[in-house]
Formats: C-alpha cells, structure tokens, sequence
C-alpha cells in the first residue's frame, strides 16, 4: 500500500479533515492532498511527525512503500557524492591559498626598503629613533642597520614576511657609537637602499 493511501485512511479514520492535518503538520492543505494521491512524498521529518499524530508505526509507513525508500536511498547518494565533491573543492581552494602564501613569501620574504612612501614618518627622542612605516599588509620590520655621518643618522631598514600594517617600531641610537652631544647635533634621519638616499626627515 503506497504511504499516501495509509495517511489517507488513518486519516479518516480519525475524523481528521486534509485542513486539519495540514495545520498539525504545518504545511497546505494542498500538500496533504497531494501525499494522497501520491504525487508526492513527505520528508523523513515530516514522517515522523505523521507517525506521531496519526498513530502509524514507521515501519508500516516505511515498508509498505518501497519507493519512498528508494526515494530516500538516492537522496543519501546523491548528498555523499555531493559532501565528496565539496571535500575536494576545499582541498583544492587550501592547496591554491597556501601556493599563494608561498609565492609571497618567497618574494618579499627578506628585502630592504627602498620606497620612501614606505617610511611615514621618523624622530628622535629620549635616545630612541622612532619610525612609522606604511608597507603592504604582508610585510614588517625584521631589521635595520644605522650610522652617524656629517650630523645625519643614516637608516637602513630590512622588511620580513609579517601581517603588520602601518608599524611603528623604536630604536636605542645607544647601539652606535654616539655620545649624547653628538646626538643632540644629528640635523637629519637618511633612508639609505643600496648605499643610495631615497628618503631624508629633517629634525626640528
């Protein structure tokens, strides 16, 4: 017996009208009239809940109709073939975001600073230097090397793989050999790339 015919005589047999079912059920009445003229099936929930107010085992409603079984053997099928499809696409998008990652690394893994739209701004204060750069998302200070020539201290600055944006990092002026009088007379911060000055800050 198709599950629409025994939802149709339980269903009766209870006094119960397609309206009344369809509000304890939750759906139109047109659905429940089109379970039982088996147009349609309902979902695994919904049999459930039939079960439940109608008073039918699952297993009548389940076995009694072998292409609703069927119908949900398929759909098991189908959402396997489907949850292997999505394993593989996430795998391929992980394996093209760390081919990505590792072409920016390899190409600014380590490099100087030679852009002066790199450095934002430069002082000096209570024996320090500090500098705020503006380099892109994946780059950061990873080290530097510093001078003292003709009242000017000369920077050199080298980036590393890091995602800090906008950094501002200080620096003992102590590290060099400078005495606090010399200090006071540094006119200048020099931004040398190469032996070449692409970037000079003058002190006030």
């Amino acid at each position: 017996m198709k599950i629409g015919t025994i939802i149709k005589e339980k269903r009766t047999k209870l006094g119960l009208t397609q309206d009344d079912l369809a509000k304890k059920l939750q759906v139109s009445r047109s659905t429940i009239s089109n379970w039982e003229i088996n147009r349609n099936y309902p979902d695994i929930k919904l049999i459930v809940n039939i079960s439940n107010i109608l008073d039918i085992p699952l297993k009548e409603l389940l076995l009694e109709d072998s292409d609703i079984v069927n119908r949900f053997s398929e759909d098991t099928i189908i959402r396997k073939k489907i949850s292997r499809r999505n394993k593989i696409l996430y795998l391929l998008i992980f394996i093209l975001i760390i081919s990505l990652l590792s072409v920016v690394i390899y190409f600014s893994n380590i490099d100087d600073i030679s852009n002066k739209k790199e450095i934002a701004g430069a002082y000096i204060s209570n024996e320090k230097l500090y500098i705020k750069t503006d380099l892109p998302i994946y780059k950061s200070i990873g080290g530097y090397y510093m001078d003292v020539n003709n009242n000017a201290l000369e920077v050199s600055l080298f980036t590393k793989f890091s995602f800090k944006h906008n950094e501002k990092i200080s620096i003992q002026i102590d590290e060099i050999p400078i005495s606090k009088e010399k200090l006071k007379e540094i006119e200048a911060i020099r931004f040398i790339y190469n032996g070449h000055i692409y970037k000079t800050i003058f002190l006030e």
